[in-house]
């Protein structure tokens, strides 16, 4: 009897947490990315519009029996990144909602895995535009994979997955500030990066 009491309680535990809806945590910038925009304190930026691809998942990413949530009023992944860089630029001094100067967004891709019994992974990926004076400066695709341990139990995988979610767009967001194309297009320069366009 002592050793069914706590099998009936971590299958009970897992049961609840495979019926969850869960909101993204939220985003905090890391150090790392904060370092990165103080290297290169050129002028302030505004957030313009970030929004999500054709049939990239924008609302819910499941993660196993339970699902995630974005953020805002409508639970968008898109809002969580437009908060995110947000986040980040206020966080180094850089933001301005008024700057000339702006970055928009499209998620790309937007994949989250915890289906893995020793290895979860979240594969993210999105279009930045830098706009100037109606005009961009900076346009192009960033992908990155984040990993991470997980577990073959629900009530470890689960939790796992939904805090590395914030890590990833951490990387993804980190991988845009330390692109020499998108440092060169904030420096002040007016001159397009070759093959932009706007989106």
């Amino acid at each position: 009897m002592s050793l069914l009491r706590p099998i009936l309680a971590l299958a009970l535990g897992l049961l609840l947490v495979g019926c969850s809806t869960v909101p993204v945590p939220a985003y905090k910038p890391p150090i790392d990315n904060t370092e990165t925009l103080l290297k290169h304190p050129q002028d302030k930026l505004a957030v313009g519009n970030v929004q999500a691809g054709i049939d990239v998942p924008n609302i819910k990413l499941s993660v196993r029996a339970s699902a995630l949530t974005g953020a805002g009023p409508n639970h968008t992944f898109s809002t969580y990144l437009q908060e995110a860089l947000t986040a980040e630029l206020t966080a180094a001094g850089r933001f301005d909602a008024t700057a000339p100067t702006q970055i928009e967004a499209v998620l790309t891709q937007n994949e989250l895995d915890s289906s893995g019994f020793s290895k979860g992974t979240a594969n993210l990926g999105a279009r930045f535009v830098v706009i100037r004076d109606k005009q961009a400066i900076y346009n192009k695709t960033l992908t990155v994979q984040h990993e991470w341990e997980s577990s073959i139990l629900g009530g470890i995988a689960i939790p796992r997955a939904i805090e590395n979610y914030p890590t990833a767009v951490q990387k993804l967001v980190g991988k845009l500030f330390a692109d020499p194309d998108f440092v060169q297009a904030v420096d002040g320069s007016t001159t397009p990066v070759a093959g932009t366009k706007t989106p």
